[in-house]
């Protein structure tokens, strides 16, 4: 079953690499053995990955890995369609074997119910979650409209699972309280309102100032999908979207990325010369592949702006039309059933442990699934833009190795098997002495004991072997 995650990905990704090679034909008729490195790097990476599950005994959900696995690899073909990895050997492939060793670090530390041992550090993690904003926001530059450390590296991306994995800790300590309610509504007590607000203050504040409204958003949609994991309370859920669809309407106009993608989105022609433009030939070049599009290698996505990150979508929608973006739509809807899947499967030595896992697997996947519906919402002019990269398609190795360690935590989680105890060694007895007390047996026992069946013995009554004397066996010895 473990082949699994090999064949179905690689199949994918030859089909889709043989007809980039196959364009490229048409401009050159040869193909040097260099311009395979992409090539040998996927089935590199994916014999790797399936050789170490086979080899640690993976018991897990096998759908996580072969749907992230295959997303992965069609990314790797939309970036090389842009330009952004080159189809010979370049430093821009490395990010793709570093993301490929956290995704089975990550496995292999926390399998076996271990990542349960991340719960009592849940203050560091949110220490760390602060300080990488306020770093990039002391030594960072803008770039557009986000922000980034020098080599367009951006630390924020790590702030997603060091929030869901601390904030789990609080949901799933005080699920009991936080169940508490009326008549169906959830009331819980208003410390543990506080606490959540005093913990989660700081970096959605940091993050205003920022600017970075998508993340904003991102987090506390994924906050609120987190406390109805942790409670099953539909009315969290629901009551918690409708906030943050209301505090981002009234927030996003007050910054100035955001007040211009508001304005690309109600009327993209009004700001046609500014972020419209872009707005308007994405729209463009995803009608223009129709049903089943113009075949990977034969468009022209380099015509939209920023195509590889935000707009990696638009590649899809023009080369392989309304069907390939369905298809792609369909991945990502498996892999956040496969993620529900483990949240709902997801046990610990104790209830506490099994109700802090499954909050930790709820938030990763609602973190993948929100944000893939606000970069395919946003590019589709279905919402207004966020500048939130698509999960392992986009651009940017911060997000791919930020995705793949979610990625490898969810695996952890989904693979608890129970290290077998190790027996404990019995002392030793002291042996006992035999009884020196004698046994009188049955008379009938005592004839059996006679050869012959009880005739009488021709040797005499004792035919047993005297034991010599002392003295005759000093004789003996001389």
């Amino acid at each position: 079953m473990i082949l699994r995650c090999f064949v179905l990905p690689l199949s994918i990704f030859l089909s889709m690499y043989c007809s980039v090679l196959a364009t490229r034909l048409t401009n050159s008729p040869t193909i040097s053995f260099i311009e395979l490195a992409p090539l040998l790097l996927y089935v590199g990476l994916l014999a790797i990955t399936t050789s170490v599950l086979y080899y640690s005994r993976f018991n897990g959900n096998l759908s996580v890995v072969s749907v992230a696995m295959i997303l992965c690899g069609i990314g790797m073909v939309l970036q090389l369609r842009v330009g952004t990895l080159h189809i010979g050997i370049s430093i821009s492939q490395l990010v793709y074997p570093i993301s490929i060793f956290v995704l089975l670090a990550t496995y292999l530390i926390g399998r076996h119910g271990r990542i349960s041992r991340l719960e009592p550090y849940w203050v560091l993690f949110m220490v760390l979650a602060l300080l990488s904003i306020c770093f990039v926001m002391i030594f960072g530059r803008k770039y557009r409209g986000a922000v980034y450390l020098p080599g367009n590296i951006n630390p924020v991306e790590i702030v997603k699972p060091l929030l869901v994995v601390s904030i789990a800790t609080i949901l799933a300590g005080h699920s009991a309280l936080l169940k508490r309610g009326f008549l169906g509504v959830p009331l819980p007590p208003l410390n543990i309102i506080w606490t959540l607000v005093i913990v989660w203050s700081p970096a959605m504040a940091l993050l205003i100032l920022q600017g970075d409204m998508g993340m904003f958003a991102l987090l506390n949609a994924v906050l609120i999908v987190m406390l109805y994991g942790a409670t099953r309370r539909i009315l969290y859920l629901v009551g918690g979207l409708a906030v943050i669809i209301v505090l981002g309407g009234l927030l996003m106009p007050l910054t100035t990325r955001g007040a211009a993608r508001m304005a690309a989105w109600q009327d993209p022609f009004s700001v046609a010369t500014g972020l419209g433009w872009q707005q308007l030939q994405g729209l463009v070049a995803l009608y223009s592949g129709g049903l089943l599009g113009s075949g990977i290698g034969a468009g022209t996505p380099t015509v939209v702006p920023i195509v590889e990150s935000d707009f990696v979508y638009i590649v899809l929608g023009e080369e392989l039309g309304f069907i390939g973006c369905i298809c792609v739509v369909l991945l990502y809807i498996a892999f956040v059933a496969a993620g529900m899947k483990v949240a709902e499967n997801a046990q610990g030595k104790t209830y506490e442990e099994s109700v802090y896992q499954r909050t930790v697997a709820t938030g990763l996947t609602a973190c993948i699934a929100i944000q893939s519906l606000l970069n395919i919402g946003g590019v589709t002019t279905a919402i207004p833009l966020t500048g939130i990269p698509l999960p392992l398609l986009s651009h940017g190795g911060s997000s791919l190795i930020a995705t793949m360690l979610m990625v490898g935590i969810l695996l952890a989680i989904s693979d608890y098997t129970p290290l077998p105890k190790t027996a404990k060694k019995k002392k030793p007895q002291a042996k006992r002495a035999p009884s020196k007390r004698k046994v009188s047996r049955p008379k009938s026992e005592k004839m059996h004991d006679k050869p012959f069946g009880g005739e009488p013995n021709v040797l005499g009554a004792d035919s047993t072997p005297k034991k010599r004397s002392s003295s005759s066996s000093k004789k003996g010895s001389h």
